[in-house]
């Protein structure tokens, strides 16, 4: 062997974005004059450098010494731990004879996160959703446990998933929902400011500021389209009785009076024909029977020209309450529609106040019983409260009966705070009109 070749620290420990020098002894223990080739072998080859990488000559029996810098970037790309890796000496003159000391390199970790909430101001009727971006920028896994709150507790928050494991050089979102505790029916705006804290091993939690704006369930311009809506039927009517009306009135009396001046012209000609045809008693029977139909048919016309009402509407409403239900019980509430009546159903209020958990089934039971038409089912565990106004109503006929069933899953708890509920209470309220039938008026 012409070369030996040692590291005085075989073992070296540093941090990203730090460097540390290692001294390379080499000897040229032959007997001519060597050239030496010097290389690093291993991952910490992107990041080490030689000084210098060439020798051109060493005289034999005689030492000199390179320098092995290492120097890892500060970036998730360089993975904490220990790094093996060695330094080939090349002899130019006899190849053969490389030599290649070997160490070990160990990259400590770092920690380097970031956090944003997108979007930092949400706005709603009924709560908004917002997402939390966790970048990872160290060298080294990294837990995070998210949590919400507010300093009034007007918001309640459901997170997904709560807890983030983020791996180098890496990203990761969760989603935070936002929904206040109670309804905004009418009013200004309400803001609500939140703070999400996003804690990491072994870091300085992590505080994200937002806030949700609350908007009113029944929109500001509301009232004023309810009222621009009134004044139009308003003057709709005005136009109907001052005008429209009138006018049809007097075409549809004008045109049944021709009919029946017509009807009585011709009504005086068969009695005539009756008179004249003394001699034959057939001809004079056909005569009156053609007079009577005449007068039948004259009084039919006058007898259908006044224009009366069909249907007389009643407005309803009503609240079906199912409560005292233990878990894994069901129970309806009806309301049966009366004989010879329609039920027509525009606007569903869905009360779920204690957050129970389950279905709510709607269903019209046809008249003496049968199957049931199914309306709507919904999930107890979607809404607190939740309404459907519909602009073709649903009919529900006379002797049927408007139902709603409840499967309770699981009681719920009120968002105050207070005590567990022993039971399900759940509810619907629904307003419409009653139909009933105007009889015909007697002649």
């Amino acid at each position: 062997m012409t070369t030996t070749a040692k590291l005085d620290s075989p073992r070296v420990e540093l941090s990203p974005g730090t460097e540390a020098v290692v001294p390379l002894h080499i000897r040229n223990t032959g007997t001519t004059v060597e050239g030496y080739r010097i290389e690093v072998l291993g991952v910490p080859a992107a990041w080490t450098t030689i000084e210098p990488a060439v020798i051109d000559g060493l005289y034999p029996d005689t030492s000199t010494t390179a320098t092995i810098r290492f120097a890892p970037p500060r970036s998730a790309t360089v993975p904490a731990g220990p790094l093996d890796y060695g330094i080939r000496v090349v002899p130019f003159e006899h190849v053969d004879e490389t030599v290649i000391p070997e160490g070990v390199v160990e990259v400590l970790p770092f920690l380097d996160t970031t956090a944003e909430l997108l979007p930092r101001t949400s706005h709603g009727r009924r709560g908004a959703k917002h997402r939390v971006a966790f970048d990872n920028r160290g060298n080294v896994p990294v837990t995070v446990t998210l949590q919400a709150a507010d300093e009034q507790n007007t918001l309640d928050y459901r997170i997904n998933p709560q807890l983030l494991t983020v791996g180098p050089g890496e990203a990761a979102f969760a989603d935070v929902k936002v929904k206040p505790a109670k309804s905004l029916w009418r009013g200004p705006d309400v803001t609500h400011p939140f703070t999400v804290t996003a804690a990491a091993e072994n870091t300085t939690p992590v505080l994200l500021d937002g806030a949700h704006v609350q908007t009113s369930i029944i929109p500001k311009w509301f009232f004023k389209a309810l009222l621009a809506l009134l004044a139009l039927l308003a003057l709709l009517a005005l136009l109907w009785f001052t005008l429209l009306k009138p006018v049809i009135a007097s075409a549809a009396k004008s045109s049944v009076e021709d009919e029946v001046a017509q009807a009585n012209e011709a009504a005086a000609a068969a009695q005539k024909s009756a008179t004249d045809a003394q001699a034959g008693s057939a001809q004079a029977a056909q005569a009156a029977a053609a007079a009577q139909e005449q007068t039948a048919k004259v009084e039919d016309l006058t007898k259908n020209l006044p224009v009366t009402p069909t249907e007389l509407f009643t407005p309803t409403l009503q609240r079906l309450s199912v409560t005292g239900l233990a878990e894994g019980a069901s129970d309806d509430a009806t309301f049966p529609v009366p004989t010879d009546q329609t039920l027509r159903i525009t606007d569903l209020v869905l009360n779920n106040p204690q957050g129970d958990f389950g279905t709510m089934t709607l269903a019209v039971v046809p008249a003496g019983g049968g199957t049931a038409t199914t309306l709507l089912q919904v999930a107890l565990e979607n809404f607190r409260d939740n309404d459907y106004h519909f602009q073709t109503p649903i009919t529900v006929p006379g002797d049927a009966t408007f139902r709603v069933t409840v499967n309770c899953r699981t009681i719920g708890t009120p968002p105050d705070g207070t005590p567990k509920p022993a039971a399900c209470n759940d509810a619907l309220v629904f307003s419409g009109t009653l139909v009933v039938p105007v009889p015909p008026a007697t002649p």
